[in-house]
């Protein structure tokens, strides 16, 4: 038991928020183990950098228009459970993806199953972690939430990168939906307490009019996308082996876990705007200068400075958007939730159809990352 005198942790957690944590932690090691090897396992297929950007920009075109039927089902049936049937929808996917080797029709069939997963997932997720956590402490609850996923992601990469390089990666998803499945658990040992409440397209577009410049703030997530997907595979191109991989992510990811803790407790009492545009522009700079990661020890540096400076910015950034979902009724909460990951999404989709055109016009990866650190720096355009 974490001792009451730790600041560093909050306190007097409700059993919402508790299971939220459990649940974040064994389904964000599932997830580790296989996300930064699904671009490399496209690549090995023999996908070209702009062909896995396009599987990406159909992944997003169907997430933008998926999540709002997703959000009225989520209504009806309880957060909760659209949880779960989220977990099924990424089963199916890992299975689609797989199959992609010998059936690559399914190349267009995936992206749609990976949409659907988001869907049902994340406007469920944010919701209830809006509505569950509490707002004199919200920095600190966000900052353990990252920092449990965070921890669990740390072991995920390297067993990820252990399991495909011994087992190959039939057994790596076969591992991971495991997890998926035992990581709902968690989430039903107390009722589904807002399943009465129901997403509106009208919230929504009050929530769109009310703040505009956060839909463009959240564009900021341009750089996730570069993240989790031709970042891995610029590592994979400079440590070509799953293990080298799956180490250099592992280590990177040690200095953020502990890193989100402090961060937490901070933002409780610091101005988040201050913080969120200062961290912004640090981060995007580590993108805009990515052209000097050269060799393995600064693509570990980079690694490093990344997951560091992507925790600054995440902690008060999560703990803003939970605060402007989470202050009303859990119908906002709802709304807000799909007008967040709406916004993003249409991020995603741009910086995937640059991606492309820059990789087809030039081959230079590097200029990629310049854009994208351009986009991180929307993250200063959100407010209160």
């Amino acid at each position: 038991m974490i001792p009451h005198h730790i600041h560093y942790f909050t306190r007097h957690l409700d059993r919402e928020v508790k299971e939220v944590y459990f649940f974040a932690g064994i389904n964000s090691l599932a997830i580790a183990l296989t996300y930064i090897f699904e671009p490399i396992y496209l690549f090995q297929l023999g996908y070209s950098l702009p062909w896995i950007m396009w599987f990406y920009v159909q992944v997003y075109a169907w997430y933008s228009v998926v999540m709002f039927f997703a959000a009225i089902v989520a209504g009806k049936i309880g957060y909760k459970h659209s949880i779960f049937i989220s977990s099924l929808m990424y089963i199916a996917y890992w299975l689609t993806l797989y199959n992609i080797k010998d059936m690559p029709e399914l190349f267009f069939v995936a992206p749609f199953l990976f949409a659907l997963q988001k869907s049902f997932f994340w406007p469920a997720y944010n919701a209830d972690v809006a509505m569950g956590s509490k707002k004199q402490q919200r920095g600190r609850e966000v900052g353990v939430l990252l920092s449990v996923i965070e921890v669990c992601a740390i072991v995920g990469p390297f067993l990820g990168g252990l399991i495909s390089s011994t087992l190959g990666f039939n057994a790596l998803f076969i591992s991971s939906s495991t997890l998926l499945i035992l990581a709902v658990y968690p989430l039903f040992k107390s009722p589904d307490i807002y399943e009465d409440h129901k997403f509106e397209f009208k919230n929504f577009k009050e929530i769109f009019n009310k703040y505009p410049s956060n839909f463009w703030g959240y564009w900021g997530y341009a750089e996730d996308l570069m993240l989790t997907n031709l970042w891995p595979l610029f590592i994979f191109l400079t440590i070509p082996y799953f293990l080298g991989v799956g180490i250099v992510a592992t280590f990177a990811g040690l200095s953020a876990a502990m890193l989100m803790l402090y961060i937490g407790r901070l933002v409780d009492t610091a101005n988040k705007m201050a913080w969120i545009k200062k961290a912004s522009i640090a981060y995007g700079f580590t993108w805009v200068f990515r052209f000097l990661a050269i060799g393995v020890p600064f693509v570990l540096i980079f690694d490093v400075m990344t997951k560091t400076l992507k925790a600054l910015i995440n902690v008060p950034m999560l703990s803003l958007t939970y605060d402007l979902a989470g202050g009303k009724s859990a119908n906002h909460a709802i709304a807000y939730a799909v007008f967040y990951e709406f916004s993003l999404s249409i991020a995603k989709i741009f910086m995937s159809l640059a991606a492309i055109i820059i990789l087809g016009l030039t081959g230079n990866i590097y200029l990629v990352f310049v854009l994208a650190g351009v986009l991180t720096m929307f993250y200063s355009l959100l407010k209160e």
